[in-house]
C-alpha cells in the first residue's frame, strides 16, 4: 500500500536535538575602535603599491 506524499508520519524516531549554547562575540571597546588593536601584528608579505597609470602607447613602447 502506498502512502500519499501529503501525509505526515506518525512514528516517533526518538531523536532529540541537543541544545547548544549560543556563541557570543565580545563587542570591541570604543577606545579600541578609535585607536586600533594594540596587539595587532601585521603579517602581510608585501605592501600595496598602486600601479602607475600610463597611456596605451607608454605600455606598448616600454
Amino acid at each position: 500500500m502506498c502512502i500519499p506524499h501529503g501525509t505526515a508520519r506518525t512514528t516517533n524516531t526518538g531523536f532529540v536535538k541537543e541544545k547548544k549554547p549560543k556563541k557570543h562575540i565580545q563587542k570591541p571597546s570604543k577606545e579600541m575602535l578609535e585607536k586600533g588593536d594594540p596587539d595587532f601584528v601585521d603579517e602581510r608579505t608585501s605592501s600595496y603599491k598602486p600601479k602607475k597609470k600610463g597611456s596605451f602607447f607608454d605600455d606598448l613602447f616600454s
